[in-house]
């Protein structure tokens, strides 16, 4: 007599197979979706008087707006995707390396940018000689890109030391704070010096102020 199936089910990403891979588990929700979640379960903690703090890569408030749809506009979606890596930056490293791909002098997207431009312009002249007003203004546009590289001309060792200052600062203030508090005396020590002070004798004084003078005889 056999034995009656089992009705479990083993799950598919558990089982595996000799020789093959294992089943395909099932994905992970789109971030869009774990965003959603997130902003609803910190909405109801936070309704219940509990202090929420998201992560910079949950909370919607410091997200760039999603581009569903780029279209032709893939680099925008792309500089979108800088922006949140910017404003997800915990320190200066990682700061740096968000920051890396604007203004690295050969690959970053200024670079691209103004290359671009300078190239618009030039191509203006090249289709129609008469729109030189208009190559110009490309020409401009590239040479301000320009400026805005010259201006941030090894900023990486500037970037990399972001936080690290105030951090150094507040670690000596803790230390002074301690030592101040190490060499304060106490209120019964105050008080025994101010008792001790009212204590020791003093020279009569007169109401006035000042030190009685001997009496002369009158003549």
């Amino acid at each position: 007599m056999t034995s009656p199936r089992s009705s479990s089910v083993t799950p598919v990403s558990s089982r595996s197979t000799t020789g093959t891979a294992d089943a395909i588990a099932c994905p992970p929700p789109p971030l869009a979706e774990q965003v959603a979640i997130a902003s609803h379960a910190a909405e109801m903690l936070r309704a219940a008087r509990y202090d929420v703090t998201l992560p910079p890569s949950l909370d919607t408030a410091r997200m760039s707006p999603p581009v569903h749809a780029p279209g032709p506009y893939a680099a925008g979606a792309e500089l979108l995707s800088i922006t949140d890596q910017i404003r997800e930056a915990e320190d200066g490293a990682s700061l740096l390396r968000a920051v890396d791909h604007l203004v690295h002098p050969e690959h970053g997207a200024l670079e691209r940018v103004r290359e671009a431009l300078e190239a618009a312009g030039e191509q203006v002249n090249d289709l129609d000689e008469d729109a030189y007003a208009l190559a110009d203004r490309f020409g401009f546009a590239s040479e301000f890109v320009s400026s805005a590289q010259s201006e941030l001309v090894d900023s990486e060792a500037e970037l990399r030391r972001v936080g690290t200052a105030s951090t150094s600062y507040a670690a000596a203030r803790t230390v002074r704070d301690h030592r101040g508090a190490a060499l304060a005396t106490s209120p019964a020590a105050n008080q025994a010096k101010v008792s001790s002070a009212s204590s020791s004798p003093s020279a009569p004084c007169s109401a006035t102020g000042h030190p009685p003078r001997a009496s002369t005889p009158r003549r």
